[in-house]
């Protein structure tokens, strides 16, 4: 029921395990607390669960993103995050409901809501990015536990790891490996090989698929792309992510070469799943932005620093960028990578992604 270890595949496994429904234990400076993701909490871990608090004196409560919070009408203390206090008796429901927006028209009055004030919440926010990183609703159980309660689980088996208040979850570059390369004939008869990237915390894989014979003494015509399952696979008329991976691919075969940075962060990095239950507050009237926020993630959760990361590793260091997206100009200067030039890649406005672009230009400054 509980996974703890102490290599340096923590981090991956935790991360694993919350994905899997299994909960995990996070210390620092003596506090510890039993996580579990809210998404793929069940009926039975719920029962154990109570079980173990009814012989503890310490009272659990729900962490979830201050933006899930905004939207219920709860009192944020916590920087990004809510810690709730739960009701009695404690109701699986509640939880359920409380943390996943698509239950807020089946299970409308679950307020009023009291948030915790007193207390460190670095563990509850650890947890929160955990589920991040695990495409899961941002929301987790936390059950506290007492030095005796600790101790009797390590009597149990259990192997535990402290991990510091300021632990950052943030990828570094050592986390960055680069797996294998190979060639890959595509239309245009230019060569091309794509390259496979790991993220060793999260296990993702990034894709460098380079083009053509780059020159390295010349700015590399270069695109940082987003996974888009419906727009790159199924030519969905809902965005323009697919029409600009295409009129990529035509630009560098005219160019000669060039590179595509292919990262595998879905819907801004809130992963397919979550990016589905977007899709389905966005037929309710909301635009791309407020369905993230109201699922309780942030406009844009992509870490866009592993682009650069990645160019550095083939040796590029200066690029004419592809994009519309200004974030994505400040991330690559910000990561030591010239932006010599910008060029634009514009798609056709239809009816069905007249709101997404108006959207990315209104709110996230998207240059159309």
């Amino acid at each position: 029921m509980i996974s703890y270890f102490s290599n340096k595949l923590t981090t991956t496994r935790q991360i694993s395990d919350l994905r899997f429904g299994i909960p995990i234990i996070l210390g620092s400076n003596g506090t510890y607390e039993m996580i579990i993701a809210i998404e793929p909490l069940n009926e039975e871990t719920f029962q154990k669960i109570l079980e173990y608090n009814n012989s503890s004196d310490l009272e659990p409560y729900l962490a979830i993103t201050k933006n899930r919070a905004n939207f219920l009408k709860a009192r944020v203390y916590d920087g990004n995050i809510a810690r709730l206090k739960l009701p009695t008796p404690i109701s699986f429901n509640w939880i359920k409901s409380t943390s996943d927006p698509s239950e807020d028209f089946e299970y409308p009055l679950k307020g009023p809501y009291f948030s915790l004030r007193e207390g460190n919440s670095n563990i509850a926010k650890v947890a929160i990015n955990f589920c991040k990183k695990a495409e899961l609703l941002p929301a987790v159980l936390i059950v506290p536990i007492n030095s005796k309660e600790l101790t009797e689980l390590k009597k149990s088996g259990f192997i535990y790891q402290k991990i510091s208040k300021n632990f950052d979850t943030k990828r570094s570059s050592d986390n960055l490996s680069l797996i294998s390369s190979g060639r890959v004939p595509i239309p245009g008869g230019l060569n091309s090989k794509v390259s496979v990237f790991r993220d060793l915390n999260s296990l993702i894989e990034h894709y460098a698929i380079e083009i053509g014979c780059l020159d390295l003494s010349q700015p590399v015509l270069t695109r940082l792309h987003s996974a888009c399952f419906t727009g790159d696979i199924l030519h969905s008329l809902k965005c323009d992510c697919g029409e600009q991976l295409s009129a990529t691919i035509n630009k560098i075969q005219i160019e000669k070469s060039g590179v595509i940075i292919y990262l595998n962060q879905e819907g801004r990095g809130i992963g397919l799943a979550n990016k589905m239950r977007a899709y389905k507050l966005q037929d309710s009237g909301l635009d791309t932005f407020e369905a993230n926020q109201r699922l309780g993630f942030n406009d844009d959760e992509r870490d866009l620093s592993i682009g650069s990361r990645i160019l550095k590793k083939l040796g590029i260091n200066q690029i004419k960028l592809l994009t519309n997206n200004p974030s994505k100009i400040t991330a690559f200067e910000n990561s030591g990578i010239k932006v010599v030039k910008r060029l634009p890649i514009l798609s056709k406005e239809t009816k069905e992604n007249k709101l997404y672009i108006k959207t990315k230009k209104d709110k996230s400054g998207h240059f159309f």
